[in-house]
């Protein structure tokens, strides 16, 4: 579905954005990953061995200039990008009363402004280039619900959706459209809070869970892929809620009583 697009994948040493840039590879793109980390990772080295096609570019997104490093280089290496994914973020954050000023920053800087700052970037080169492109975003259920001890992760998520929705408009005279992907809990390096290992606190979980599992990133990729498509070329400020049925149930559980069921 994507065969000889070029594609910018954030946060893509492991997790999600690594899922999806094999996925993306699968279909036949081409693929630069980044991340902080200044080497891939094996998971990571074991793509880039199998896709001649893919990159791997070290930046941390949390600095400043590191964007407009990230994009000149990817650029670089596939001439040109055709479809980006903003995935990097993180959810680490004190207690609501333990907030600061440089929290806030932080999380904020990662989530919201790396997404605008390599955006803003691809569509400089793409403008000059004169063609347009894709731009993805991984939100979360948590922008539009909410959560406890989450209080910037989940604003900044609602940021995101904002943010998809806003260069829908304002990038569509440019030649972009824009979507994002809105999982709920997916099995990631990042969200595991030692369930792997705790079955009872792993089942208090899913039992919240219309479809009883958590998602793994396979559940998810298809979607990036689809997003990413020609089949998708009309769809614009979209956001795909992937979460299980969790957005859809007002409450886990609840006795449902005879009267309710007519008796």
């Amino acid at each position: 579905m994507l065969q000889g697009r070029r594609a910018l994948v954030t946060g893509s040493s492991q997790g999600i954005g690594l899922a999806v840039a094999r996925a993306y590879a699968a279909n036949g793109a081409r693929v630069v990953l980044t991340s902080e980390r200044p080497e891939p990772g094996p998971e990571c080295d074991a793509l880039l061995r199998a896709a001649p096609g893919c990159h791997y570019v070290p930046a941390d997104l949390s600095r400043d200039g590191e964007a407009e490093q990230l994009v000149a280089e990817a650029w670089a290496r596939l001439g040109g990008i055709d479809v980006l994914v903003n995935n990097v973020g993180t959810f680490r954050e004190p207690a609501f009363l333990d907030l600061t000023k440089r929290d806030f920053d932080f999380v904020f800087n990662l989530n919201v402004w790396a997404a605008i700052a390599v955006t803003r970037e691809v569509v400089r080169r793409a403008v000059a280039a004169g063609h347009g492109g894709r731009v993805l975003f991984t939100t979360s259920l948590n922008g539009s619900r909410s959560e406890p001890a989450h209080t910037l992760y989940d604003a900044s998520k609602g940021a995101v959706n904002a943010l998809t929705r806003q260069l829908a408009v304002e990038l569509a005279p440019l030649g972009f459209t824009t979507a994002a992907v809105a999982p709920g809990l997916v099995e990631t390096p990042l969200t595991d809070w030692g369930l792997r290992s705790d079955p009872a606190a792993r089942r208090a979980v899913t039992d919240q869970i219309p479809v009883r599992r958590i998602a793994t990133v396979d559940d998810l990729t298809g979607w990036y892929v689809f997003l990413a498509s020609d089949a998708a070329a009309y769809a614009t400020g979209t956001i795909v809620t992937v979460d299980g049925g969790l957005d859809a149930q007002q409450m886990p559980a609840r006795p449902v009583t005879d009267a309710e069921k007519g008796r």
